[in-house]
Formats: structure tokens, sequence, C-alpha cells
């Protein structure tokens, strides 16, 4: 049984605090990732057991502290943007022509945030080191397993492009969640570990290379490179970029077409699809402040509303969907989420930075925009990250001389030349 301290009396509750606190985090540091390779609805069901349980250790330890620390994440610049954000989806329930499936994806993305707060205030203040050894842990021995799983397939015939479909999903988690595992390490200065980790999760990003989550690692380390190298500047950007991203994208269009349109002829598909985003964003300009509604663009391109070349972004979707209302208020909760991770520790703004670069840099490449277990994918991971905030070294440990210097006895004690000892006397 997990003990607070050795010598410290039996404390039954605390026990089963710990353990169950344990049981849950290991269920979304080790278990997730390698599940995500053998179940398309791991993250779905394990991330909400493993906040769970997380839940029930936190009341059990100290009934107080969870609603102090819900309040305290709710409160939060960052969180009361995304909630108000979330706020504006379910009133777009309104006017979106397809109220029932929409009022499912509104759902899920309730149910998602409500799991991220109620995760992170259910996290104690210190995290211990054995508990988050498991999110290298985890992630490392799903990279392995993943590569395990590409090479059977490749080596075999037919149904080799089958079994590889059965587990993109899976790859995607790991690759998303080998942010949070490389800022552990380096954070304890396991360089050789974290190397290690990279290169294995490098060679499985390159499998994915034609769906786009090469392209996002890519952008992802870079990002991660620039911060380790300058973290305010690189920080700064990085936000500006992305919230600029957000909040100007119906001018991307307009600005990529003539560009495209030098391009051969294997770009064909993307000027079609810019050019019926173009036209979109001229042809009603009013939807540009209210949006259609949520959920309409997948459900626009199943019932003809849409032609199927529309575009496939999160970029397009959340304009289309919840107009610049949405749109702004999804660029400033990405703004000060970014720069609040510049205020963290090296490794752990470069990781949490490269994550936020990574995931945006998927959806804008159409990637599981707004799908359920993506979406509780980046609730696991964001619990991941405030787990090793709360798991970093608060003070400077001094440093022990290598041979320590010999004391001289006061005068007082000193024996005189000839004369007893002090001990003698």
């Amino acid at each position: 049984m997990i003990r607070r301290n050795a010598n410290a009396p039996l404390d039954p509750a605390t026990d089963a605090a710990l353990l169950l606190r344990r049981i849950g985090f290991a269920t979304l540091a080790l278990v997730l990732p390698l599940a995500s390779l053998v179940s398309r609805r791991a993250a779905v069901v394990l991330t909400p057991i493993g906040v769970a349980l997380l839940i029930i250790s936190s009341l059990i330890e100290e009934r107080g502290s969870f609603g102090r620390n819900l309040k305290e994440a709710v409160f939060s610049r960052p969180s009361l943007i995304l909630v108000g954000l979330i706020g504006w989806a379910v009133l777009s329930l309104v006017w979106s022509p397809y109220t029932f499936s929409a009022s499912e994806k509104a759902g899920n993305l309730i149910f998602a945030v409500v799991l991220g707060f109620c995760g992170a205030a259910a996290l104690p203040e210190r995290m211990r080191a054995s508990n988050l050894n498991l999110v290298a842990l985890g992630t490392g021995l799903a990279a392995l397993f993943a590569l395990a799983l590409m090479a059977a397939s490749s080596m075999r015939n037919p149904t080799a492009e089958a079994e590889v479909s059965s587990v993109e999903r899976g790859i995607s988690a790991v690759l998303i969640m080998a942010w949070p595992a490389l800022a552990w390490l380096l954070s304890r200065a396991r360089g050789l570990s974290a190397l290690g980790l990279a290169l294995a999760v490098g060679m499985l990003s390159l499998t994915r290379f034609e769906d786009g989550e090469a392209v996002a690692m890519i952008c992802g380390a870079v990002a991660f490179g620039a911060v380790s190298a300058n973290r305010a500047v690189a920080v700064r950007i990085i936000a500006l970029i992305i919230a600029g991203l957000m909040l100007f994208a119906p001018v991307l269009p307009f600005l990529l077409i003539p560009i495209v349109s030098q391009l051969p002829g294997s770009a064909d598909e993307l000027h079609r699809s810019l050019a019926i985003w173009a036209d979109i964003v001229g042809s009603s300009p009013v939807q540009l402040v209210t949006g259609h509604g949520l959920d309409t663009v997948l459900r626009a391109r199943l019932t003809g509303g849409l032609p199927q070349d529309a575009p496939n972004t999160l970029l397009f979707e959340t304009w289309y969907e919840l107009g610049i209302v949405g749109a702004a208020s999804a660029a400033a909760c990405l703004y000060f989420a970014i720069r609040a991770a510049g205020t963290m520790s090296g490794p752990l703004a470069a990781g949490v930075t490269a994550a936020y670069t990574t995931a945006f840099a998927l959806a804008a490449l159409g990637f599981a925009t707004l799908q359920t277990w993506w979406l509780m994918t980046l609730a696991a991971v964001i619990l991941l990250f405030i787990a090793i905030a709360r798991g970093q070294y608060r003070t400077d440990r001094p440093l022990a001389p290598l041979s320590p210097r010999p004391t001289s006895a006061p005068s007082h004690t000193r024996p005189k030349a000839g004369g007893p000892t002090p001990a003698g006397k």
C-alpha cells in the first residue's frame, strides 16, 4: 500500500486516496496511449475514468480543496474565455439547421471542458515523481508498440492498409502525448532518455506523413526549439501567429489562391477548396458575424448544402459555424493560454507551447478537428502538463561540498602546549 511517509502512523483514508490517485493518473499516462492503439474509443472511456478516480482521491484526502481548486481553475483568464466560447457554441444551436446532431456535439464539448476543469482541480499541489515517471514510460512503450504494429502490417499483403488504419487514432494520441513526456524527462535532466523517446516518436511520425501528423510534429519541434532558445520572444511570436491565423482566416483563401494557382496540377484540389472558401466569404457576409450554427459544415457537406471539396480545416469550420464571435474567442483563448505557458519553467514551457502548436497544426490541416476522442485526448494531455508543473522543484537544492573542510576548535577549548586535553581535566 502507498504511504505518504514510512514513519507516519497508518492512515487508511490517506492510503486509499494515494492509491486511487496512482491508479487514476496511471490510467491517463500509461494505459491511455497503449489502449489507443488497439481501441478506437479508448480515450472516450479511459479519460473520464481517470478523472473520476482523481476526483474521488481529492475528496477523500481533503474535501474542501477540490472546490477551491475548481474555482481557481475556472476563473483564470483563458478559462473564462473558453467558457464564453462554449457558451456561444451552445447559443448557436438556436439558428443551426441541424439542432439534434449539433446538440450532441455541444454536449461533447461541454463534457470535455468539464473533465479538464475537474481533473485540474483534483490534482494535488505536489505530484510525486513516481507518478510522473509513468508519463514517459507510457508514451515510450506506446511508441515502440506502434512501430512494431506498423512494421508487422507493412510486411503483410493486401490487408496491410486496413490494419494500419485501425491504429491511426492511437498513433496521433501517442504523438501529442510525447510532448509532456519529453518535458518531464528534460526537466529532470534525463537527456539520453529524452533523446531515445524523441527518436522513437520521430520515426513514428514519419509513418503518418501523408495525413499531416509529420508536418504538425515538425511545427511542434520548431516551436520547442524556439522556446528553448529564447522563451519570451518565441512564445510571444507563436501566440501571435496562431491567434492571427484563427482571427484572420477568411483572408487566407484570397492570399493563397494566387500562390496555389502557380503550383503544378497536383494542387488542383487545394485550389478548388480555396475557391469555394472565397465564394462563401463573399456570398454570405452576414454569417461571418453569427456563423451558420454548430456542426453545419459536416452536415451540410453530407446533405449537399456545401460542396464535397469544401475546406476540411478548423479555421474554416470555426468561421463557418461560429462566425467572428467564435473565431475571436478562440483566438483570444489560444493567445492567452500560450502566453501563460511561457511563464513556466524552461522545458515545461517549451513542451506546452509545442503541444499547442502541434494540436493547432493538426486541426488546421483537417485532422480530427472536434471529434470526441480527440477532445478527450487533449484533455488528458492538459492534465499531464498540469501534473508535471506541480511536480517541479519549488526551491534550489544547496550543493554539498565534495570534501568538507575540517573546522578548527574554538580558542577556549584548544589544549595548551604540554597541558592536559579538555577531556582529561
